[in-house]
């Protein structure tokens, strides 16, 4: 089964003036690692880079992401916004969206998003987001960011590893020829329509349209440990989330992440 990358393909099919340049690699320690050192040496924006395997994947709070060979879809996209840190999150929610829409179109399977940055189906994890960035020596706004895109895209021979293989999930049963192309392109074209007016927040409504746990109660978590329960509310147009806890105090937190009890 050909279910090989191709910058060609995915260049050509995203179009002229969306993203400069696609480079592919057999493997690489961390996509989001690699564009991070380029930016720090001047890379413009634009620069898409997809591995075949991740020696060192990582998402949030460096915890190790599953990159085996040939089963995922590990792409990163270096990025120059104009704007504070805060305009990080609105990037990381808008590619939640456009990789959402992008699976739901090739798979027509309904996606849903555990705030702010992983992707569900059928109550497995199937996609993390990752979105790294660092200021201007001489300013607060933001030198650069670089979002980074993990999917399951089918399970490695074997399983996944025995820690992550109750919770972990893939979009498809078997490889399909051309699928991880398809999905690339979907997912760039999608995106860097929203990246174009991120500040309209044009993808606030199919955020949270996605959000399966509101009305719930979650867990509060800092650095994955649990410090409060709250039932979720709602997010705000800054996607911040709104909870309640017990003593009927409401918070919008724009930081942490919530545990959801299945």
């Amino acid at each position: 089964m050909n279910d090989c990358i191709s910058e060609s393909y995915i260049r050509d099919a995203v179009g002229q003036g969306k993203c400069l340049s696609v480079r592919r690699f057999d493997c690489l320690p961390s996509t989001n690692r690699f564009l991070c050192e380029k930016a720090k040496r001047g890379m413009p924006e634009g620069l898409v880079v997809i591995a075949e395997h991740q020696t060192e994947g990582y998402g949030r709070y460096g915890r190790a992401f599953c990159s085996p060979e040939g089963t995922g879809l590990y792409m990163s996209i270096l990025l120059r916004p104009e704007g504070t840190p805060e305009i990080s999150l609105l990037i990381t929610t808008a590619a939640a969206v456009a990789v959402s829409e992008a699976i739901e179109e090739l798979t027509g399977r309904r996606c849903g998003i555990k705030w702010v940055n992983d992707l569900i189906l059928d109550g497995k994890k199937v996609c993390g987001i990752l979105t790294e960035g660092a200021l201007c020596a001489d300013s607060a706004r933001l030198d650069y960011a670089v979002l980074g895109i993990g999917i399951n895209v089918t399970e490695p021979i074997g399983g996944f590893p025995a820690e992550i293989r109750d919770v972990a999930g893939a979009l498809l049963e078997a490889p399909e020829a051309g699928f991880r192309n398809r999905l690339a392109t979907a997912i760039l074209h999608r995106f860097f329509e929203y990246y174009r007016q991120l500040e309209k927040r044009t993808f606030f409504d199919g955020y949270r349209q996605r959000l399966f746990f509101l009305g719930k109660q979650v867990s509060i978590l800092r650095t994955g440990q649990e410090i409060a329960k709250a039932i979720a509310l709602d997010v705000d147009r800054d996607f911040r989330l709104l909870v309640r806890y017990d003593d009927g105090r409401v918070e919008a937190l724009s930081s942490g992440e919530i545990g959801i009890k299945t």
